[in-house]
């Protein structure tokens, strides 16, 4: 009875076949064995983690079955790797008794121990700083801290996989400072990927600082940063920090919305268009008032500086010459006469680079047939000012410039431009030719036209033989080659057409409809008198052509502001001059290795094949050095942005908007 009560000062003593009692006897006040003290807590640890892997996520569950358990599990230092050479190892459970005792259980020499059934995908190549922990030590469970300490950056809490981002650098206390130091290294050497949002969230399911898990409801996105995605963490150790997917910049929620803002403008690009192209793939990219902000701050003074530089290294070659000639042409920004921008433009003929511009708008003068002339007195003006002896100016046939030329510069030789000219009396000869009497004159055009610049090339700059050589043309289509009474040419310059060498063309018959529009056309009393300015034969090709590129950045469908039609036109001219005089491009490797290349192509005005040059492709490594202008000047703290330009064509005040709409909807016509 003793026994079975315990009464005090009997000794009990345990019997060989004695099994474990039931009953219980006074309470132990011996602590309970460490082993049971660290099964309870990483029982506990087991149930915290079960709750936090339990909670919907659709990246664990996709990519669940990636990784098998047992390669999760670490049973030897030697094979200690995991897939995404990360330095972060599990211990699997102990297997336990009912006689409260503890087989040797599998333990791994990693530091930090995870249990056996986390399956939560590790992002690959990439390295997260972990704490090196000895499981055997006292630990709380509630409160466990897997953050790096100061002394724990030992060389087995480095990443394993040292070589794989070089770039990474341990010990930051927030990722911002990590961004800014990277941004500060060559930022235009750093590609830029188009990476899925999906995607980009496996790698931020274990946190930067200390590698523990990241729940979906954990991650914080910020809105209203345009192309930077930017979320705030919060790990399970309750670490919490921001996370930014761009390096960091001043005054631009990221450097990438700033090289957007400018890589679209520098391409010529319509922001509308690419605000489409960004809809319709669901790519987030930045507003158009952010687009506006950032080309007024930073890209359009870049421009501004590329431009004054190459436009003084133009002047300055150009002050070396003793007789500069230059060809100038204004361009409208819409077709008609209503056209609100003149752009007036100067090229150097020697050099075949862009000179000088002037962007006039409308409301600077009385109209818009004022704006060339106005564009033309500005350009010349600036030009002259650095010091440049302009001797010759090619141009179109425009009235106000021919007096100007005539009345303030009758030191310079006026030229006109022979493409111009020749085109007046190509149409003013296919509209007569549609008449039915004058059958037979249209096959004479383009003959008509390759005469006139055989004649302006030819002609010795001497006026009188140009006229006659031009008036001839009326003899030679009558099967008439020689002529007596002119004082300079006399007889055709070909050689004797004799019957096997007769054109297929037929003769005109002299007297005839066709003849008699001809001889009008040809003896036009104006043509004749410019022929005066064509002696010199200055053409505006290089010109025309500059103006077809001009396209690219200020489409004439689409209406822009003073401020972009300038800066865009400094992008347009920097375009002409970086790649002006190309050469001629030849094959590299094939049968034709060596020999230059042609483009072979049909032409539907003159009715055959045609072969043209193809030149070496253009280079755009000015665009280069403007982008990284750009991203110094954030940093450049003299920054200052000037007002825009506004040009308004209304010559008064504006009413307040509600009485404008209601004037609109009183009066419209369409109001049911």
């Amino acid at each position: 009875m003793r026994e079975l009560t315990g009464a005090t000062g009997y000794k009990r003593k345990l019997k060989p076949d004695a099994m474990p009692t039931i009953f219980p006897h006074k309470t132990s006040k011996v602590r309970p064995r460490e082993a049971s003290e660290m099964r309870m807590k990483k029982r506990d640890l087991d149930e915290r983690l079960g709750a936090l892997l339990s909670r919907p996520s659709s990246i664990a569950s996709d990519e669940s079955d990636l990784i098998p358990d047992e390669d999760l599990i670490t049973t030897s230092p030697q094979t200690s790797t995991l897939h995404a050479a990360v330095s972060v190892a599990t211990m699997c459970r102990p297997n336990m008794i009912d006689a409260a005792t503890q087989t040797d259980s599998l333990t791994s020499d990693a530091a930090v121990q995870w249990p056996a059934d986390v399956q939560e995908v590790v992002a690959i190549d990439h390295a997260y700083p972990v704490n090196l922990r000895d499981w055997g030590q006292e630990v709380d469970s509630g409160s466990l801290d897997l953050s790096p300490l100061e002394d724990d950056f030992s060389e087995d809490s480095q990443p394993l996989n040292r070589d794989s981002d070089p770039d990474y650098i341990l010990g930051l206390s927030s990722s911002q400072s990590s961004q800014e130091s990277h941004s500060t290294a060559n930022d235009q050497e750093s590609r830029v990927f188009l990476v899925f949002e999906e995607q980009l969230k496996q790698l931020l399911q274990r946190c930067l600082k200390c590698g523990s898990l990241i729940a979906q409801e954990d991650m914080r996105e910020l809105q209203n940063e345009g192309s930077q995605f930017t979320v705030e963490l919060t790990c399970a150790n309750s670490c919490c920090y921001r996370w930014q997917s761009q390096p960091s910049l001043s005054k631009t929620k990221g450097k990438g919305n700033l090289l957007l803002a400018a890589s679209i403008f520098f391409s010529g690009i319509h922001f509308a268009k690419f605000h489409r192209f960004c809809l319709n793939m669901n790519l987030q990219s930045i507003c158009e008032d952010t687009y506006s902000t950032l080309r007024k701050r930073f890209v359009f003074p870049a421009v501004e500086r590329t431009w004054a530089r190459e436009q003084s290294a133009v002047l300055t070659s150009m002050q070396a010459q003793e007789a500069v000639v230059l060809c100038g042409d204004g361009r409208c920004d819409s077709p008609g006469h209503s056209a609100k921008y003149c752009t007036y433009t100067f090229l150097d003929v020697h050099s075949q680079k862009v000179v000088d511009f002037k962007v006039v708008s409308v409301t600077q003068v009385s109209s818009s047939n004022t704006m060339e002339i106005r564009g033309f007195k500005e350009a010349l003006a600036t030009i002259e000012e650095n010091g440049v002896k302009v001797t010759t100016i090619s141009t179109d046939r425009h009235p106000q410039i021919v007096k100007e030329m005539r009345v303030s510069h009758p030191e310079k030789h006026h030229e006109f431009d022979p493409w111009h000219v020749v085109k007046g009396v190509s149409k003013k000869l296919a509209a007569v030719a549609r008449r039915k009497e004058c059958e037979g004159l249209g096959e004479w055009i383009p003959s008509i036209v390759n005469h006139f610049w055989w004649s302006a090339q030819t002609c010795g700059g001497d006026a009188e033989v140009l006229i006659e050589k031009w008036v001839s043309v009326i003899h030679h289509v009558t099967n008439r080659h020689d002529w007596p009474g002119n004082r300079h040419y006399h007889s055709c310059a070909h050689d004797h057409l004799d019957d096997d060498s007769q054109r297929s063309k037929l003769w005109l018959q002299p007297g005839s409809e066709g003849h008699q529009a001809l001889v009008t056309t040809v003896k036009d009393k104006r043509l004749l008198k410019d022929l005066e300015h064509l002696t010199k034969c200055i053409h505006t090709t290089s010109l025309e052509v500059y103006h077809s590129m001009y396209l690219k950045y200020l489409p004439k469908r689409t209406h822009f502001g003073y401020d972009v039609m300038v800066h865009a036109s400094m992008l347009a001219a920097l375009d002409h001059n970086n790649n002006a005089n190309r050469e001629q491009a030849v094959y590299q490797d094939g049968e034709s290795v060596g020999e230059p290349k042609f483009k072979i192509s049909w032409s539907k005005v003159h009715k055959r094949f045609r072969a043209r040059p193809v030149a070496v492709p253009k280079g755009y490594g000015y665009m280069k050095t403007m982008m990284e202008d750009v991203m110094s000047a954030v940093s450049d703290t003299n920054l200052v942005t000037r007002e825009s330009q506004r040009h308004v064509m209304a010559p008064q005040d504006r009413l307040p908007r509600s009485q404008i709409i209601a004037q609109a909807r009183q009066f419209s016509r369409f109001n049911k």
